[in-house]
């Protein structure tokens, strides 16, 4: 058996071997080491402490799927090595094989896949100038493929998120990666039939996706199609980091349930829900198509009946696309058939309630369904009502449905009558009451009479098998009427075998018109799960600019909105402009200046995903991208540091921003010394300005207040602050955004608040105090005194220096030549303040 089993296990070295024997999956060796603790099971051994121990674990067979599923979330591959013959009599070891073997990325059992979120495999090509990348769904079908520049790899793993990556060996890659050597790449693309319009980068990359899909689910892939081409170009373009900032996907606790998608996912279907998905991932740059969208949620919002009755009926389509999928590849199991048949048969009532819906959109989805009613009418001949979960279970071919199945049926119905006929007529021959027709899978019926009774058996009985206590005999009879049932048995299997394939398909070859079907229906999903959300938000209908224009009116997080119930969400504006494009965002901590960027990204990103927004009003010209540089991360794998990881973030928003993105900074330079971090936002801001073409519109949140300055030589920058009010020596945040520039950060008000000791809190004030001291103004450019001597080394900040000393000390450093006559009354007004004591 060992033997048989390391022949199995090295066809998949790099798989989780589950071994059957009996009514057990068992693993062995390493395989069980990594297992056991996976899945939950007890770790044992066999021939303990000797030098042939072999460790080993095993699940039942009957719940393979659910410990497999386990498996292949924590990214492990499992391969299923099933015996392929039956057990008869004592012939020796079966005859096994690898019937399958499942990878996260290649999974299809329903229990392995996330219903509303696509599993895709991704592979990889690096080449230059831009690597080749396919993405396959073969739950779905779903297969995409193009070129990508080695910078943007990191984003579109982030914004399709596979759940396999497939590399060249030695290319490095984050995620479940599985490697091939640059033959077995190569070989691909020989054998490949990606299309030629490709780039041959793209082209190998489809071939290694599709080539690796086989190798892992040998068989039929009819239901994967040509690749379609990535539209990375043709769509908004969203990196890793706006993704996580606008917590598209999972919130930054890496909660689902409180992303972007979950508040709006109110989708009746999986497809729907992973329509949506793809839709958010994807906002268009395309008007025609987002006026199309915004006609079909307003309907829907406005036709409130009709949407909730369209939407009932969608509830029982349920998931064409997944089902059809195992029925493309031979997987399904009868059940399966059933529910596709059920969620075809539902569609005719889903386009009888959108029957008078008027958007061109809703129209032409609901035209695009083709009928399927063959399918229909094909599952309903051949399937039993109430189908088992297997294949091989029986029952499977209702009756009528094949005339040879019904009469081996009547027989095997008839045969249990003349087996008790036999039984009745060997008891009055033998004169032994308690002789009885047994049935045994080795040795087929028999007559069993107990050991008492062996004297009174018939000399034309045919012992068969002796036991301790009875003995069991055969006649001509029951040996002739066994070989009818027998035979019986084994025709019913092998005719229901092939009219069970024979519907597999037949329903495969229907596969163009169901996908279509799936896809219509998702969309139209999509649409009342938008309009769903608009309804019960008092959401509003975007405008589009043509000039670059971006107002929103009372505009709302609404994510914050729906999860903080219990204080009212105070609603904000934003009016930027081509002559005021730049807003520079100054204000206290706990203010809401990081809300109302990732607000005013969300609102856009929202109205380009073809969805009615969280405002009163919202005019904007298309954005084409959405760059975010908000929050601190290290990447200590890496040997990033947060200052570099924001360096590096905020370079590559300079570098690929244009005149049409939309780019929101939070805190930029507040990684590294005060000096350095106010230098680099101040810089970077200018940039930001004087370089039209490689920035839109840019949100700019900041407690450098220092950069408010920028706005009197900068006339594209509006300055704005988040409004406070101290009453009684205590601070309310208003979470207003008005006009103008803060003059504080109430940073040691927020540490009162977290509970930070008196004293501490007392002592920070005092430091506080004599930093502001020293703070001075010239040219527009902060200049924190500095001094050199004893009691200070140089470049140290004077936090216990006069104030007199300080005017002196500027007074000296001042370069008269430099200093214009506006700078030099400001230097004056500031020397003055300080010498006061203000």
């Amino acid at each position: 058996m060992l033997r048989q089993y390391f022949e199995m296990k090295s066809r998949v070295p790099d798989a989780i071997l589950f071994y059957r024997l009996g009514d057990f999956y068992e693993m062995f060796f390493d395989d069980a080491k990594e297992a056991a603790p996976l899945l939950g099971i007890a770790l044992t051994r066999r021939h303990r402490d000797s030098d042939i121990e072999a460790p080993m674990c095993g699940v039942p067979f009957h719940s393979v799927d659910h410990h497999v599923a386990r498996l292949v979330a924590a990214g492990r591959k499992v391969a299923i090595c099933d015996q392929v013959e039956e057990a008869r009599g004592s012939k020796g070891l079966v005859r096994r094989d690898i019937t399958r073997v499942v990878t996260p990325g290649t999974v299809l059992d329903p229990e392995s896949l996330v219903p509303d979120a696509p599993s895709y495999l991704a592979a990889l090509r690096p080449a230059e100038p831009e690597w080749g990348a396919a993405f396959l769904d073969l739950s779905t079908g779903r297969f995409l493929a193009g070129t990508i520049r080695e910078a943007r790899v990191a984003d579109a793993l982030a914004l399709l998120r596979p759940r396999e990556i497939l590399l060249p060996e030695g290319a490095a890659a984050a995620g479940a990666t599985t490697r091939r050597p640059d033959a077995w790449w190569d070989g691909c693309l020989a054998a490949g039939t990606a299309p030629e319009s490709f780039a041959p980068p793209a082209r190998a990359a489809a071939a290694a996706a599709l080539a690796y899909a086989r190798e892992m689910r040998p068989g039929r892939l009819d239901h994967v199609g040509p690749p379609s081409a990535l539209a990375f170009g043709s769509r908004m373009g969203l990196d890793a980091s706006a993704i996580a900032t606008l917590e598209l996907f999972e919130s930054t606790e890496g909660a689902r349930e409180r992303s972007l998608l979950a508040l709006l996912d109110r989708t009746r279907t999986p497809p729907g829900a992973r329509a949506l998905r793809e839709t958010l991932a994807h906002p268009s740059l395309d008007p025609l198509e987002l006026e199309a969208r915004w006609d079909a949620v307003e309907e829907l919002v406005t036709r409130e009946d009709a949407a909730e009755a369209v939407a009932a009926a969608l509830e029982p389509v349920g998931d064409l696309e997944r089902r059809f999928a195992r029925v493309a590849v031979g997987t399904a199991g009868p059940r399966d058939v059933a529910a596709l048949g059920a969620g075809l048969r539902a569609v005719p009532g889903v386009l009888a309630a959108a029957a008078d819906l008027k958007a061109v959109r809703l129209r032409s989805v609901c035209e695009a369904v083709p009928d399927t009613a063959d399918c229909v009418g094909r599952i309903a001949r051949t399937l039993a009502d109430d189908p088992p979960a297997l294949a091989n279970a029986g029952a499977v071919v209702r009756e009528g449905a094949d005339a040879e199945l019904d009469a081996l049926r009547g027989l095997r119905r008839d045969a249990q009558g003349a087996l008790l006929a036999i039984e009745a007529e060997e008891r009055r021959r033998s004169g032994i009451a308690s002789v009885r027709v047994k049935f045994n899978r080795v040795f087929g019926y028999s007559l069993e009479v107990g050991a008492a009774h062996r004297e009174k058996v018939p000399a034309d009985w045919i012992r068969r098998q002796s036991l301790a206590n009875a003995e069991r005999f055969v006649t001509p009879a029951l040996k002739e009427l066994e070989e009818k049932i027998l035979g019986a048995e084994d025709r019913i299997g092998a005719i229901e075998t092939r009219l069970y394939g024979e519907l597999l398909a037949d329903l495969a070859a229907a596969g163009d018109r169901v996908t279509r079907t799936a896809t219509a229906l998702a969309e139209l999903d999509v649409q009342l799960s938008l309009a769903a959300v608009a309804r019960s938000g008092r959401w509003t209908r975007p405008r589009l600019s043509e000039k670059p224009r971006l107002r929103i009116v009372a505009g709302r997080h609404p994510i914050v909105e729906r999860l903080r119930r219990e204080e009212p969400f105070v609603p904000n504006d934003t009016d930027l402009a081509e002559e005021r494009r730049i807003q520079l965002v100054t204000g206290p901590n706990m203010g809401g200046k990081s809300t109302y960027l990732r607000q005013v990204a969300t609102i856009v990103l929202l109205a380009q995903a073809g969805s009615f927004v969280p405002a009163d009003a919202l005019e904007l010209s298309l954005v084409d991208r959405i760059f975010t540089r908000v929050g601190a991360a290290d990447h200590l794998s890496r040997g990033e540091s947060t200052f570099m990881v924001e360096m590096l973030e905020s370079a590559a928003i300079l570098r690929e921003a244009t005149a049409r993105s939309l780019v929101v900074l939070d805190e930029v330079g507040r990684g590294t010394s005060t000096f350095d971090g106010l230098s680099i936002a101040w810089a970077m801001l200018e940039h930001l300005h004087d370089e039209r073409e490689r920035a839109g519109f840019v949100l700019f949140a900041t407690h450098y207040h220092e950069l408010t300055e920028i706005a009197l030589v900068r006339p594209a920058v509006v300055n704005t602050t988040m409004a406070v009010k101290e009453v009684g020596g205590r601070v309310v945040f208003l979470r207003k955004v008005v006009p103008g520039a803060a003059d504080r950060s109430y940073g040691i008000h927020v540490a009162e608040l977290a509970g930070l000791p008196e004293v501490v809190i007392a002592r920070a004030r005092e430091v506080l105090a004599n930093l502001e001291r020293q703070e001075l103004d010239v040219e527009g450019a902060p200049i924190l005194a500095r001094r050199e001597g004893k009691s200070a080394g140089a470049g140290q900040y004077l936090l216990f220096s006069g104030g007199e000393e300080l005017a002196l000390e500027k007074l000296r450093a001042v370069d008269l030549d430099q200093l214009t006559p506006i700078a030099a009354l400001s230097l004056l007004a500031a020397l003055q303040e300080r010498l006061r004591g203000k």
